[in-house]
């Protein structure tokens, strides 16, 4: 972080509106013009897809959360036109965590974040279409600031926004929670437009774009419809534009039958999703509700490192119960509170509570919804650390502050729109360079994550060409959060297969894929060596040593 006080941001913010009042008034037409331009939110976009491709680092990133390895396995499945890969020989040597190994190879969550990120799989870089949703999110929040509270909140907004470290972080990443916060923006941006007397075609657009979250993660996409339906049906019934409501419905229709579609591919049953079937199977106690039963606990069935994850998990809903429920919400709130107005943010909680006496009514509706996603996800059980599942809320506290913080200048301005924009061109000055410095501390955080994947693709380069199996062994430090057993689309053409050392067990995966070379990586000496059958007689080929430090990793 940046290592300064809380009360910087509202002290700078302060010194500014004082000094509008004695520095002389500032003249930019331009660039009042240039925020007032249809391209503005174009270019918003596109410098925030910029800033969260150079934090990332690259459209090919290997995945570092169980959770992404688990999206991006999807999308390469959807990319080769298939719903699903085949079941893995032997799939106790494949388990992981969050994917089907049998009766198919499928990821457990529902489809609508590997749909989109497809594409990119389909070109060999999967992590294109993550900066293109970056870029739309950030135009979106821009055009529907600007709309619903001017140029000046929608420029400040955006900057807030990509300014936020968990913001970029969780963006630059395959975790779902970067489409659905398109899709709640998407789905105002539709509704606005249509309230707005627009087209109809504005309301399909909010239609799909909601449907849509509802298929990738239905507890937020729940949170928006309970929500985003009221303002919809109030403008119908005062404009009579009841028969708008017919083509909107049948897209959101189609859009949500995809999951039935894809529920019918996985388990053979439409209505059991495979979500369920991973629940059942492994981890019968992870679902909404208070309390555990003890016949739920963790599948034994389970990897140790996966028995490990799954019983920090278990935990976890043994402490979420009903009578634990207010503690429970005020640390998730805290915790939210602090990664939204964290360090030289913390000052800025000001501005925002200002803002929230000052809003206009769309704003208080977006708002809502996110209290209502905030109410909802009570009913599920996970450490108070976990603010990325509210994520999509971030875009409407940073306008919520940005509105406070124009508010203030605009009052300290006395009502002359030249000693306005003079404070409004001191606080954009002052916010804007932070963008990089957090985008580059973004950066570093996300090569220190990745450090361990990568220094274990380093090793498997010593091998020879020609396709092999690798089976790991986990050290007795590994840390669960990470994985080298990885599932592919398809065994048959991967060059390689990383599966788990099971000792003597071992053989009978050998005897099945008879044309494949065979290794032993030892994570506790990270070494490498070549077996051959049995796999006790082994050839070192990478000097030992140590696995990186794989730096301070977000776990969900």
């Amino acid at each position: 972080m940046l290592g300064l006080s809380p009360w910087v941001s509202f002290l700078a913010v302060v010194l500014i509106a004082a000094a509008a009042r004695l520095l002389p008034p500032l003249r930019v037409p331009t660039l009042q013009r240039a925020l007032d331009a249809s391209w503005a939110p174009a270019v918003a976009g596109a410098l925030t897809g910029m800033v969260t491709l150079w934090a990332w680092g690259s459209l090919h990133r290997t995945p570092v959360l169980h959770d992404e390895s688990a999206y991006l396995l999807q999308a390469q499945l959807f990319a080769g036109g298939r719903w699903v890969g085949a079941r893995p020989p032997l799939p106790e040597f494949f388990e992981q965590l969050y994917v089907l190994v049998e009766p198919v190879l499928a990821s457990k969550y529902p489809p609508g974040n590997s749909l989109l990120v497809a594409p990119g799989a389909l070109i060999g870089l999967p992590g294109l279409p993550v900066v293109v949703m970056s870029g739309l999110s950030a135009a979106f929040l821009f055009g529907l600031a600007r709309r619903v509270c001017g140029s000046p909140v929608a420029l400040l907004t955006a900057l807030l926004w990509i300014t936020s470290f968990p913001a970029i972080y969780y963006h630059a990443s395959y975790l779902s929670e970067g489409t659905t916060s398109l899709m709640w923006l998407a789905t105002w941006w539709g509704i606005v437009r249509w309230r707005a007397g627009e087209g109809a075609r504005w309301l399909i657009v909010g239609a799909v774009a909601l449907a849509w979250c509802l298929i990738t993660r239905p507890l937020t996409g729940l949170a928006l419809g309970i929500v985003a339906l009221f303002p919809v049906l109030r403008h119908a019934s005062l404009s009579r534009t009841w028969r708008d409501l017919a083509p909107a419905s049948a897209a959101f229709v189609v859009v949500c039958c995809l999951v039935p579609i894809w529920s019918w591919r996985t388990t053979g049953n439409p209505l059991e999703a495979p979500l369920s079937l991973y629940t059942r199977t492994y981890v019968p106690f992870d679902k909404p509700g208070f309390g555990v039963d003890r016949a739920e606990r963790p599948s034994s069935r389970l990897p140790a490192d996966q028995q490990l994850t799954s019983l920090a998990f278990y935990q976890e809903h043994e402490r979420h119960t009903l009578s634990s429920l207010p503690r429970i919400a005020w640390g998730r709130l805290r915790t939210i509170v602090r990664d939204s107005w964290y360090e030289w943010r913390g000052g800025l909680q000001i501005f925002a509570i200002i803002g929230l006496f000052v809003l206009p009514m769309e704003v208080l509706l977006a708002l809502a919804a996110f209290g209502l996603q905030f109410l909802l996800y009570l009913s599920y059980a996970h450490p108070a650390g976990w603010t990325v599942y509210y994520i999509e809320g971030a875009p409407i506290l940073a306008l919520i502050t940005a509105f406070g913080i124009v508010r203030v200048l605009a009052w300290a301005s006395r009502g002359a729109p030249e000693r306005f924009r003079s404070s409004m061109a001191m606080t954009v000055a002052l916010i804007a360079p932070i963008a990089l410095v957090v985008a580059g501390q973004v950066r570093a955080q996300i090569e220190s994550d990745h450090a361990y994947h990568e220094s274990f693709q380093a090793v498997l380069s010593q091998m020879p060409a020609g396709k092999s199996i690798v089976f790991v062994r986990y050290g007795p430090h590994h840390l669960d959060g990470l994985s080298l057993v990885r599932n592919v689309p398809d065994l048959a053409s991967a060059p390689t297969w990383t599966v788990y050392d099971r000792g003597r067990d071992n053989e009978r995966l050998l005897r099945l894929a008879p044309e494949r070379a065979a290794y032993l990586f030892d994570e506790a000496t990270w070494t490498l060596t070549a077996t051959q059958r049995p796999v006790a007689t082994t050839r070192t080929l990478s000097g030992a040593g140590q696995a990186p430090a794989a730096g301070s990793i977000a776990r969900r």
